[in-house]
């Protein structure tokens, strides 16, 4: 079974929850996991970049976990950067049809992407909106949602490289 090694976050923009989940797979792998994820590698990109960096509440809330992504820059994600790709991880189903559509012509798109949520093992609504221009009480949900994913995420990811589970 083959272990995964790169990770791509996606969300439409790239401006709030895939740099969030950038910024605290980052976190994870710098503190609680450090030795589970030395050789993983994450990153994040969106179908867009209208904004180009992270959103403001994006890089507040990394700072509390001493990740400083002020100077993240957005990228649009193209074939190249998913064909590298090990895992693909989405915010919503729209962003996976979206992806297995625009890119179906990639080797494996289907069995590497996936909801976040869903690849997380959680049930019911799997999808995260987007928070941008909403309250700061939607927006701390979206960041709780995406916190919880992303952790639930790297626990399996460390069990599939440890050849605890299988995965696709």
């Amino acid at each position: 079974m083959e272990k995964i090694k790169n990770v791509l976050w996606v969300c439409f923009g790239n401006t709030a929850r895939s740099p969030l989940a950038h910024g605290l797979s980052l976190w994870l792998k710098k503190t609680k996991y450090d030795k589970d994820l030395k050789n993983v590698n994450f990153d994040s990109a969106g179908f867009i970049n209208f904004f180009k960096t992270a959103q403001p509440e994006t890089i507040e809330y990394l700072k509390t976990k001493n990740i400083d992504f002020s100077e993240f820059r957005g990228k649009i994600m193209d074939a190249e950067l998913l064909e590298k790709q090990d895992l693909i991880l989405v915010m919503e189903t729209m962003h996976l049809k979206r992806l297995r559509r625009k890119f179906k012509q990639l080797k494996d798109i289907e069995k590497k992407s996936f909801r976040l949520l869903e690849f997380a093992g959680e049930t019911g609504d799997l999808d995260i909106g987007d928070p941008v221009n909403f309250s700061p009480e939607v927006y701390q949900k979206v960041i709780e949602a995406v916190e919880n994913g992303v952790i639930k995420s790297i626990e399996r990811i460390i069990k599939i490289n440890n050849q605890e589970i299988e995965w696709n």
